[in-house]
């Protein structure tokens, strides 16, 4: 049973980041002036990742159902409207349903008019209230609908669905559909990625940060790092998470000016460009070249993709495994839940041995 809890969330973890990406790409990062063709079909992927969220958001409301009643398969529509109505997580996820419904409807509307200018911002905001309710009913909230580690959380789903769905966007539709163009304009191709780069850098630093601050409050020690399940697990995701962060700077530092010589501008190597690791390809002629740098440029970033799928594997195990802290605290309202025992057993004994004194006397 705890591998559909571990499949449901990490259908959720990457239906939410395929919506995230699809649509900072759609809206902040390719300009209709630019490659106008791939609007409509950005539009249309959206809509395929909504559906994926769809999914995602019934699985996780039957997992969470056979969860919290640890009932049968079979008995689950007995118990599915109880867990909807009655339980915090029900209510908050009809929150989840009714901006799904919203969403759609965003969708819809965008894609009958071709002008997008309202479906954008009100599907950037039911996507952001979407991501709230996987964070407040996840480890983090369990200090509290609102409180601070469902808001950093809820940050770096985000901020997670900006830079590693944004790299599956690139890696499985627009590089694709990049490459096949017969008369690609070079200038254009590089400033769609370098804005690209930018926004996922900004993406990475907002990772970075909620990371820590989630890692200190779940380990809360740095020997339960390599001492506890939890943090060995954690350990792997950031060893992916480095080898995804080099691929990243690799782009930005040495594809990236490739791109921009491919596209005929002079740039000046970056100093990264100069160490190991980082040094430029060289092409004798860029304009022979073809599609070759564009294609190393893919060729990285469907690598990257690679490692942000495993990345999120290993985030839905580290969902359904119990931090140190709180494995700390429930030992410890375990022995405090002895001590008041022992306390009123011994109050009740000596109660008991006045009141045989008293009927003595």
């Amino acid at each position: 049973m705890k591998s559909l809890f571990v499949f449901a969330t990490l259908l959720d973890i990457l239906a939410i980041a395929a919506c995230v990406g699809l649509l900072v790409c759609y809206g902040w990062v390719i300009f209709r002036p630019d490659v106008h063709r791939l609007l409509p079909n950005l539009w249309a992927w959206f809509g395929g990742a909504v559906v994926l969220l769809s999914a995602s958001s019934f699985l996780i409301l039957i997992s969470r159902t056979l969860e919290l009643s640890r009932a049968p398969i079979a008995d689950l529509m007995q118990f599915l409207p109880v867990v909807v109505e009655k339980t915090d997580f029900g209510r908050i996820w009809q929150v989840r349903i009714l901006a799904l419904v919203v969403l759609w409807v965003a969708w819809y509307v965008g894609r009958l008019r071709m002008d997008r200018g309202l479906s954008v911002p009100v599907s950037a905001v039911m996507l952001a209230i979407i991501a709230f309710t996987r964070s407040t009913t996840g480890h983090a909230g369990d200090h509290g609908h609102f409180a601070l580690a469902a808001w950093v959380d809820w940050l770096h789903v985000l901020s997670s669905g900006i830079w590693v769905g944004g790299i599956f966007v690139w890696a499985f539709i627009i590089f694709p559909m990049l490459l096949k163009c017969q008369h690609l304009n070079r200038s254009v191709a590089t400033d769609t990625f370098g804005r690209f780069s930018s926004v996922a850098a900004t993406g990475l630093t907002v990772i970075v940060l909620t990371g820590i601050y989630q890692a200190w409050e779940g380990l809360g020690t740095a020997d339960a790092l390599w001492q506890s399940a939890f943090g060995q697990i954690l350990l792997v995701k950031l060893a992916l998470i480095v080898c995804l962060v080099y691929l990243g700077a690799y782009n930005r530092y040495t594809n990236l000016p490739t791109l921009d010589i491919w596209s005929g501008r002079k740039r000046a190597p970056h100093p990264f460009s100069r160490l190991p690791g980082f040094r430029m390809r060289n092409f004798p002629n860029m304009d022979d070249a073809g599609n070759l740098p564009l294609r190393y440029c893919a060729r990285t970033v469907t690598i990257q993709s690679v490692l942000g799928a495993a990345i999120f594997i290993v985030s839905a195990i580290l969902h359904h495994a119990m931090p140190p802290t709180d494995i700390r605290n429930f030992v410890l309202s375990q022995t405090n839940l002895h001590i008041v025992h022992d306390r009123i057993l011994t109050i009740n004994t000596q109660l008991y041995k006045n009141n045989v004194t008293i009927h003595q006397g």
